[in-house]
């Protein structure tokens, strides 16, 4: 039975900017075409990662890499040595194909949209303070009310598991879909964090689906300055010692295509100088989010986000804000519980 958690406030005594990369190559679309849709992105989606880590060293940002467990793998096979059957997935009735149907099964070589070994060992030899973070091990959706618990264990389990081959300590989760659940094994598992929901101005208004896209629209295409959090919920974990706290997004960096195309970079820019001055302002977390793959649908993205950075890097030499990843955020906040 899941175990209620205990929850407290705590408050940044800093302004702390924040970046978490969500890194799935095909394992984050699969399951709604995207290896019908996407494939000529996932094959920049490398290139990209360069970049960013390029980027990143540039102006001293410390990111969060929240990387598909899947991805850690050089091969898989459906039985013997290489295979991970002891790895639970979930079975969810609007997707009745099986979440492992489109697991190739094969190598990195042969697929490397599947497989990306090289992309972890990128990520870890930068010269720039990295955390990679656990993004379950086949971009399973945890909170969906069809997801038990022990495939959530499993998930975040074998990621940690993988991680340590590459001598990796995993502290931090973010949930694919943003579908946060199952904390009390986020809690038994070790970890210290997760990307919370962002909490914007039309958040919790119990909009329907159509509204909240019309409304997630509006906020982009108006620059409105974005939630920053001077408080975060902490659960406490049940050995007492340890606080597994919640680092909600404030900003998700949209993507070109349909109506995000009428969304130029300069609003994207505007509102991210908007979040970051008032997390100055408050002392406050400023939790910038994205998906490589979403930069390959413009080569301007990559153009806005080093202004952003350019502004974070200008604000941590003023004094004003520290560049954190998400566990070093977490054990920051936690240090005076």
């Amino acid at each position: 039975m899941p175990k209620a958690l205990v929850k407290r406030k705590a408050k940044p005594d800093r302004a702390i900017f924040v970046v978490s990369v969500d890194t799935e190559l095909a394992w984050g679309s699969f399951d709604h075409g995207g290896l019908e849709n996407y494939v000529g992105h996932y094959a920049q989606e490398r290139e990209i990662i360069r970049k960013l880590l390029d980027l990143f060293g540039c102006y001293d940002i410390s990111a969060t890499w929240a990387v598909v467990g899947h991805l850690f793998l050089e091969r898989c096979a459906r039985e013997g040595p290489d295979s991970h059957n002891h790895v639970l997935q979930p079975e969810y009735s609007w997707y009745p194909q099986g979440w492992l149907s489109h697991d190739p099964f094969s190598n990195a070589e042969s697929e490397p949209f599947f497989y990306a070994p090289d992309i972890v060992d990128a990520i870890v030899a930068s010269r720039q303070t990295n955390e990679i973070a656990s993004h379950t091990f086949t971009h399973a959706i945890l909170g969906d009310p069809e997801c038990a618990r022990e495939v959530a264990r499993s998930q975040l389990a074998e990621c940690r598991v993988l991680a340590k081959q590459k001598g990796l300590d995993l502290f931090s989760v973010v949930f694919p879909r943003n579908s946060v659940g199952h904390l009390d094994v986020l809690c038994e598992e070790g970890f210290l964090c997760f990307r919370g929901v962002e909490r914007n101005w039309y958040h919790g208004l119990g909009l329907s689906r159509r509204l909240n896209k019309l409304c997630h629209f509006i906020d982009r295409f108006l620059a409105i300055c974005p939630p920053v959090y001077d408080e975060v919920d902490c659960y406490a974990c049940e050995s007492g010692s340890q606080w597994l706290v919640d680092l909600p997004a404030s900003m998700f960096y949209v993507p070109f295509g349909g109506l995000w195309s009428l969304v130029n970079i300069s609003a994207r820019v505007r509102q991210a100088r908007k979040g970051l001055s008032e997390a100055v302002r408050k002392k406050a977390v400023f939790h910038l989010w994205f998906h490589p793959v979403n930069l390959a649908s413009s080569p301007l993205l990559l153009g806005g986000l080093e202004e952003i950075f350019f502004l974070v890097n200008d604000q941590i030499k003023q004094g004003n804000m520290t560049s954190m990843t998400m566990s070093q955020t977490a054990s920051h906040i936690t240090a005076g519980l």
